[in-house]
């Protein structure tokens, strides 16, 4: 049995992608990485991006925990009301990062390093940057470079020149700083839906909160009753407690209306009274 190749295995989770995302075609840059010279760095690559394009794809472990069928427009408010559903989200992002950085990594290179003069106007070269060079593998790096948004070839070009230069430790630096950009700072999907949860978890709170209050004030002018019918009652002896409601409803009725609490009719007042006189004699 044939072994599938890494680029391969990779073109065909990139035509998931597509067929999943409705995309026209494939990117400009993976073109570019198509034509690059079959050799076992090429494969490594498409191995690392098989494996990140992968984990791309795969459902966030926080989708188990909101109902079936959530739409993007309610996500945010079922995600709220999970808990550590930000910062599992984080998490994963952050895998996103690692993985991605890792791919870009460039190991250190046995070549001579090129003269300081070619390096430094490699640096400040303008886009789309241009080159006498024959080099094939240097033309298809320049126009997978020029075929990226600038904010990106920046990074990009940044992190090439250092190599060039022999600074691999700021070069994978700068691919660090780079892969964060491009998946958490510069991620407009993640940090909307981070937004949105954020904003729903404040709606959540001040409703729990608006809750809490309104229920302390309601009970509370309730219990300044209860406890008034009950000084009342102990002011002296009633053959029982329903003989006691009658007799004091007149004067609870009254310290009612003073505080804004209001029983739905004196007969009703009564009843309640002979309850919480009853259930107040029985813990005695």
């Amino acid at each position: 049995m044939t072994e599938t190749s890494s680029q391969e295995k990779f073109t065909k989770t990139l035509e998931g992608i597509i067929e999943q995302n409705a995309l026209p075609e494939k990117p400009d840059f993976l073109k570019v990485l198509y034509s690059l010279p079959d050799s076992p760095e090429k494969d490594q690559m498409f191995e690392d991006m098989e494996m990140m394009f992968s984990a791309m794809t795969k459902l966030s472990s926080v989708s188990n925990k909101i109902p079936r069928g959530t739409s993007e427009e309610t996500a945010a408010t079922e995600l709220a009301k999970c808990p550590d559903s930000q910062n599992t989200l984080a998490d994963e992002q952050q895998t996103m990062v690692q993985l991605f950085s890792e791919m870009l990594s460039l190991p250190p290179s046995d070549e001579p390093l090129p003269e300081m003069d070619t390096v430094r106007k490699f640096a400040n070269a303008d886009f789309p940057i241009q080159t006498d060079s024959s080099d094939e593998d240097e033309a298809a790096l320049l126009t997978l470079i020029n075929s990226q948004p600038e904010a990106i070839a920046e990074f990009l070009q940044a992190m090439m020149a250092c190599h060039m230069a022999g600074l691999n430790k700021t070069a994978n630096f700068l691919n660090r700083l780079f892969s964060q950009h491009v998946f958490v700072t510069a991620n407009s999907s993640y940090q909307t839906l981070q937004t949105e949860i954020t904003k729903n978890k404040g709606l959540f709170e001040t409703a729990s909160k608006a809750g809490k209050e309104g229920r302390n004030k309601r009970f509370g002018k309730r219990d300044k009753v209860l406890e008034y019918a009950i000084e009342l009652y102990n002011q002296r002896d009633y053959e029982n407690p329903h003989q006691a409601a009658q007799l004091i409803t007149d004067k609870v009725l009254k310290f009612a209306k003073e505080i804004d609490y209001k029983f739905s009719s004196p007969y009703q007042a009564t009843r309640t009274i002979t309850n919480w006189l009853s259930t107040y004699q029985s813990t005695k």
